[in-house]
């Protein structure tokens, strides 16, 4: 009843930025999208319901992971590395378990971006309104908060951000960024590596629900296995996966999706930069404050665009990846890969004989602007990179 109320208020009159963030402390990200969903059209209702739209996504996969009991970090890697509040009854895993993330994850993120509006819209939100359902269980429960969640140190100012016109640049970025990575994951399809991970555990549960016999003698490793097997699993079904043939129209879609984000993020550092104001900013351009007290350095914007167009011209193949084998001047044809891909063996790669089909000369991305943004935030510099995707 009271999210019934929620959206028929919504609907009579359109919320306002702040009302959005409100709903979602008090309802959950799934009542707060059912209210926009039932209100006419608006920039500002658009800008709002992508945002749920979004962060719907992710409480999605971290749904999924809760309800398998995968909540310690699996991988390194968006929403995979993630710690989640533990889930003391968790359900089977299923073989397709990644697969069917990595394809929701990516349907979430296009539905973001049908939302997201064409004209310039304003959205207010207070980070400690923010949370996601992790246990599925409609309240909101320790370790929810998308501040905990995404390991994001406490604001140092204010909570509250303004998003706008700009800002709508940054999140298609994001979802293209997402989308991306996901099908990459789809396009070597771990499927078959979690069936042998499966596989494995049922013929070790068979042999230990045994009685030990006189076969038996000492010393164990159940130390060693509790200790280091979930980790050996993860790596296996990593380099498993890397082996397989990968899907050429994944890894050509994928390589699409990161030149949109570079694309899209253009769009949003020219905004940036032409803006006057200074009022709650997300990421401000050299002469606005960061509504949550963080501190760019002066420049920060054009480098990071700098290091884009490197990503950009190296997805195109117009600069090579160096390796560390080859000769100055010669380098790997990213582009080649996405475009007739074969299976990653990382003992090979690292050797170099598996990079060989796709070395050419040519022009190498260099170190130098990356060193840049390295030295100018220091410590600092993988969350920042998070930050600016």
């Amino acid at each position: 009843m009271r999210r019934l109320l929620a959206a028929l208020l919504l609907t009579a009159c359109p919320a306002g930025a702040q009302e959005v963030s409100d709903l979602i402390a008090r309802d959950g990200l799934s009542g707060a999208r059912a209210a926009l969903e039932a209100q006419t059209p608006a920039p500002d209702r658009d800008l709002s319901l992508a945002t749920t739209r979004f962060l719907g996504g992710i409480e999605a996969a971290f749904q999924a992971r809760h309800r398998i009991g995968a909540t310690d970090p699996l991988v390194p890697l968006p929403l995979l590395g993630a710690s989640l509040p533990p889930n003391p009854d968790p359900q089977p895993m299923t073989a397709d378990f990644i697969t069917a993330m990595m394809r929701d994850l990516s349907a979430t993120m296009q539905d973001t971006r049908d939302a997201l509006p064409d004209a310039p819209a304003t959205l207010i939100l207070d980070l400690r309104d923010l949370w996601l359902d992790v246990d599925g269980d409609g309240t909101r429960g320790a370790g929810e908060d998308l501040i905990v969640l995404a390991a994001l140190p406490p604001p140092e100012g204010g909570a509250q951000i303004r998003f706008d016109g700009a800002d709508i640049h940054w999140l298609r970025a994001y979802t293209h960024l997402i989308e991306g990575v996901a099908t990459l994951i789809l396009a070597f399809d771990p499927e078959p590596a979690l069936a042998g991970r499966m596989a494995l555990d049922e013929a070790l549960a068979e042999q230990f629900a045994q009685p030990p016999g006189q076969m038996a003698r000492a010393p164990t490793f159940d130390r060693q296995a509790q200790a280091f097997g979930p980790a050996l699993d993860r790596i296996a079904v990593v380099l498993q996966t890397l082996h397989q043939q990968p899907d050429s129209t994944l890894t050509r879609a994928a390589g699409d999706h990161l030149r949109a984000m570079v694309a899209a993020n253009r769009l949003f550092w020219a905004e940036v930069a032409h803006e006057t104001d200074n009022d709650r900013e997300w990421i401000p351009n050299d002469a606005q404050d960061a509504a949550l007290g963080f501190d760019l350095p002066p420049g920060t914007g054009p480098l990071w665009l700098l290091i884009l167009d490197e990503v950009d011209q190296a997805l195109d193949g117009r600069m090579l990846i160096p390796h560390w084998r080859m000769a100055p001047g010669h380098g790997v044809d990213l582009a080649m890969w996405l475009d007739d891909p074969r299976p990653v063996d990382v003992i090979d790669w690292l050797q170099g004989s598996a990079a060989l089909p796709y070395a050419r000369p040519g022009l190498t991305v260099g170190c130098d602007n990356w060193d840049r943004f390295v030295d100018s935030l220091g410590g600092r510099a993988g969350l920042y990179m998070l930050l600016l995707n």
